[in-house]
């Protein structure tokens, strides 16, 4: 059902809504990801931090492959007549591209406000904000100011695999006050069906090179780079969970230790600044930031039942 799915979509991306709404929806999320977790993987001990290597099998700073479909801005037309609105609960993941000549145009203010010289100008002085463990359930919190935050972010530059995702802070999600609505309403939103103010919501994020979101689930929406380039891993609901798959593990270990054995590779590819992904319904996920500063703006779309808000002409001016 429609409400089912907004719990789902704010698993990560939280919205402004009453408490208990938010407490059914982390409880929920979390049960799910229990139920599936496993402690088969290979997440670092202390051993594994004792021996400090700068030799990774996968390098952020490297070139990576891309096995999802790219559609440029510029063809969306063709791709979704007749109006180049992305339908709801399309099937399968794609990147949105715009031309490399015209790919600061879109968002281009937003871009600018959030860039790293201007994002903390846009909140009051010592503003601060709620990180979240990035292991798959987003279990542990902190509060510290956002110039805190940003100074020990580009501080370390560089998550490597040695760091667990339960011990590491991240800066997503929790992104829904009024201060960040303020921010976040000058973007403009994907080009899909439901990417309307009120049957979606945006959750925005920053991280350092190797930080990320290990493996989880959730609704369907569109994720865009903004600063830095940001890699996704996605494997279908009808593969199997990702291989050695646990909840502490941080996708940058995955990818460092699992990833070259898995029987099946993910879908994967890498977002540059200004484009965009498609993520649909209950796809498994995981993320990687590849530079020092990545900024990113997710849009969690509701979709189910959608055929109910065309009945009451809720699009008609599509």
């Amino acid at each position: 059902c429609v409400a089912f799915e907004m719990i789902a979509m704010l698993t990560v991306g939280e919205w402004q809504v009453a408490p208990i709404a938010v407490l059914l929806l982390l409880l929920s999320n979390h049960l799910f990801v229990l139920s599936v977790a496993v402690e088969d993987g290979m997440v670092a001990t202390s051993d594994d931090v004792s021996g400090v290597s700068q030799s990774w099998n996968w390098d952020p700073e490297d070139e990576h492959p891309c096995n999802i479909p790219r559609i440029l801005l510029s063809d969306l037309v063709s791709h979704f007549p007749p109006n180049g609105l992305v339908p709801p609960l399309f099937p399968t993941p794609f990147i949105l591209v715009a031309h490399n000549s015209s790919r600061q145009d879109r968002n281009r203010d937003f871009r600018y406000q959030t860039s790293l010289e201007r994002i903390l100008g846009q909140f009051p002085e010592k503003f601060a904000v709620t990180l979240s463990s990035s292991n798959a359930l987003s279990e542990h919190h902190r509060e510290i100011t956002l110039e805190q935050y940003l100074n020990e972010t580009l501080t370390s530059r560089v998550t490597t695999p040695q760091v667990n995702s339960n011990e590491n802070w991240y800066l997503f999600g929790h992104t829904y006050s009024p201060e960040w609505q303020t921010l976040t309403k000058q973007y403009e939103l994907p080009p899909c069906q439901t990417c309307r103010p009120d049957l979606c919501a945006l959750s925005f994020g920053i991280g350092n090179r190797g930080s990320g979101v290990q493996w989880h689930v959730h609704g369907p929406g569109f994720s865009e780079a903004l600063h830095g380039r940001k890699h996704w891993l996605l494997y279908a609901p009808s593969e199997q969970r990702p291989q050695n798959y646990d909840k502490d593990q941080s996708s940058r270990q995955w990818m460092e230790y699992v990833y070259h054995k898995a029987n099946s590779k993910p879908k994967e590819c890498t977002l540059n600044p200004g484009d965009l992904i498609y993520f649909p319904d209950n796809w498994w996920h995981a993320t990687i930031n590849l530079d020092p500063y990545t900024a990113f703006i997710s849009t969690f779309t509701t979709e189910h039942n959608v055929d109910r808000y065309f009945q009451e002409d809720h699009f008609q001016d599509l």
